[in-house]
């Protein structure tokens, strides 16, 4: 248990570290109210985990796969539950309304319940995007440390080579922890600096640059995303989609150029292929829509192809324009979105790791209706193949289609369109929020609501699909199972 304490502790102030940068900003703004507010809430949180830290230092122990399981859980029911009194305390709402901003902050689906931001404090827009910020870094974190080393819905399982036997000691968490976390902050200020380059506002640049690290969807006040900088805004961002989509293992590798890992690793590559594929797909459909070209230019067209392809892979939902994803089949936008990112990634959806087993898997079993004594590959990239894993991997496959099932007939049965529903659902568990949107309506068509239209009952809804989809539904179901708590 002291391991479990300890991880609290080192997100807590980790987070309420974090929580200087909206407090700043709120000073800057000539906004002293809620900079002491966010001040306040920083120290308390900070006093709070630095205790638990301190007293769990040194007295590191195992933990275990039910442990790993439950922290990874509570955890992230128990972070938006604290976040929730910032946002509700900066944005003036009510705290119902703002735990369905943190949740959906955090999980990085950025599903925004306010509507029009030119009203608000620029300290909460700010807190906002840095709780999506946080959330993707929670997300490899919880993967590397908790999931990955449960091999929980057929995951991979973690290397070593990382951080010193992740998930297994304090020591090795924190260490593993702080690896992490200088990589991501690095890529955030690369990330940052660029977009200022490129024309952006300090102001936007730092709302951006979290919400690409994060693959989440969140936008500053002023328009749609073409309108906040120019098109080499667009590649920037479609750069660091896809550096947030890919695995942190994979990003290792090439930072240590490390050729033979290179040559086995497939998942990073089959989903740049993914994106290049989909990029050139979307050019061809802007070089035959009437009045695209003459108006934006070619080189604006292929950034918008780059960019609005690298949001789909990584889970991000945003578009460069409203209505592009509208240009596409609804069924591919959602068959991308529900594939989602790379493992060990901060994007969501199966991953392609999954599907390319499930692949993998079906092509064995047809072969061996033909040649059912043949000796067939053990292996589906570096992974090794066993019933056990493809156990894993459909159950979590299924399972995602049940919750997804699930949460479109709560939402249809709450009031919204049955087909409304749907996509709903589907873009809270892939934590692609932007994706759902009224644009996808007939015209005329009534029960597609905004985010901000919705009920409390239907953010709620939401708000549940978002952390199952973000937790890998099978370690959700796990901690829930009511006879493993009876055994107990």
């Amino acid at each position: 248990m002291f391991a479990l304490f300890n991880y609290i502790g080192l997100v807590g102030t980790f987070i309420s570290a974090v929580l200087l940068i909206p407090a700043l900003t709120a000073f800057g703004f000539n906004d002293t109210e809620n900079g002491f507010s966010l001040l306040i809430y920083a120290a308390l949180g900070s006093f709070l985990s630095i205790n638990l830290l301190v007293a769990t230092q040194d007295r590191g122990s195992v933990l275990k796969r039910s442990t790993a399981l439950m922290l990874a859980v509570f955890g992230w029911l128990l972070f938006p539950v604290a976040l929730a009194f910032p946002v509700a305390g900066t944005f003036g709402i009510s705290y119902s309304d703002a735990l369905f901003e943190a949740i959906s902050a955090l999980t990085t689906t950025a599903a925004d319940g306010l509507g029009s931001l030119d009203t608000r404090p620029a300290a909460a827009i700010v807190l906002r995007a840095s709780l999506q910020w946080i959330g993707g870094l929670l997300t490899i974190l919880t993967f590397l440390v908790l999931l990955g080393p449960t091999g929980v819905g057929g995951l991979p399982k973690t290397r070593r080579s990382i951080g010193e036997g992740a998930g297994r000691v304090s020591s090795g968490i924190s260490r593993m922890a702080s690896s992490l976390t200088r990589y991501y902050v690095g890529a955030t200020i690369v990330c940052f600096v660029l977009l200022l380059l490129t024309g952006v506002s300090p102001f936007n640049s730092l709302v951006l640059s979290a919400t690409a690290l994060s693959s989440g969807g969140y936008l500053p006040p002023g328009g749609q995303l073409f309108e906040l900088g120019t098109p080499a805004t667009l590649l920037v961002m479609a750069f660091f989609f896809t550096l947030a989509a890919t695995s942190v293992y994979w990003h290792r590798m090439v930072g240590r150029w490390q050729i033979d890992n290179l040559r086995h690793h497939r998942e990073s590559y089959y989903l740049i292929a993914v994106m290049l594929a989909i990029s050139a797909f979307l050019l061809m459909i802007f070089l035959t829509t009437p009045g695209m070209r003459q108006a934006t230019g070619s080189f604006s067209l292929v950034s918008e192809a780059v960019f609005n392809a690298a949001s789909l892979v990584s889970t991000s939902g945003l578009q460069s324009n409203a209505g592009i994803f509208t240009l596409l089949s609804p069924a591919f936008v959602f068959a991308i979105l529900l594939i989602g990112g790379s493992t060990y990634s901060s994007a969501g959806g199966l991953k392609f790791y999954r599907v390319g087993a499930m692949l993998f898997h079906a092509r064995q079993d047809l072969a061996k209706l033909v040649y059912p004594h043949a000796v067939t590959p053990r292996h589906f990239g570096t992974e090794a193949y066993n019933l056990q894993i493809m156990r894993a991997i459909w159950v979590m496959c299924i399972s995602s289609i049940f919750v997804i099932a699930m949460g479109s007939g709560l939402l249809a049965l709450l009031g919204l369109d049955f087909q409304a529903s749907i996509t709903a659902s589907v873009a809270a568990f892939t934590n692609a929020g932007p994706a759902y949107s009224p644009d996808w309506a007939p015209r005329g068509a009534e029960g597609w609501l905004a985010y901000h239209e919705m009920g409390i009952g239907m953010k709620f809804a939401l708000a549940a699909i978002m952390l199952i989809g973000h937790l890998e539904v099978v370690a959700f179901l796990v901690v829930i199972n009511p006879f493993r708590w009876l055994a107990r």
